[in-house]
């Protein structure tokens, strides 16, 4: 019976460590989305290339908040 429990918390261990990319995954997706913020809003205005740098600027800085917050750093 030890054999099984220790079996068991091996396998609840294995799977807390996918949540740990998945984690990870979030700061892109910020980054991603603010990239396309920043382009929709240079393609509405007229001036693209400056929508996409602004896009490219905010999404670092968000994704650094949300690696800070998350605790990656």
């Amino acid at each position: 019976m030890a054999t099984k429990l220790n079996n068991s918390v091996e396998v609840i261990g294995m799977a807390n460590d996918r949540k740990g990319p998945k984690r990870k995954g979030i700061s892109g997706l910020v980054f991603v989305g603010c990239l396309m913020l920043g382009f929709t809003i240079g393609f509405i205005t007229g001036n693209l290339p400056a929508g996409l740098f602004g896009g490219l600027g905010i999404g670092f800085i968000a994704m650094a908040i949300v690696r800070y917050k998350i605790g990656e750093w």
